[in-house]
């Protein structure tokens, strides 16, 4: 059985880190918060996102849906 001793850690996960960024974006600026909870659709609050600096997909977005902000919002439709 092979073993796998890195020096260095395995590279961050693009995606986690563009939800780390923007879930510390909605902690930091009540506009941008209140403009995603007012968003329609995982691609317009891409945009937004866009907007602020944040790269991250609409898929990566549904996928997190509840957990971005307490309460379980912004929830889109499917």
């Amino acid at each position: 059985m092979a073993t796998c001793n890195r020096s260095t850690p395995a590279p961050a996960v693009p995606a986690a880190d563009a939800l780390h960024h923007l879930k510390d974006l909605l902690q930091h600026d009540p506009a941008f918060a209140k403009d995603l909870r007012a968003t329609d659709s995982t691609e317009a609050a891409a945009r937004l996102a866009a907007r602020h600096g944040v790269a991250v997909t609409p898929a990566a977005l549904w996928r997190n849906r509840g957990t971005l902000v307490g309460g379980g919002l912004p929830t889109w439709r499917g």
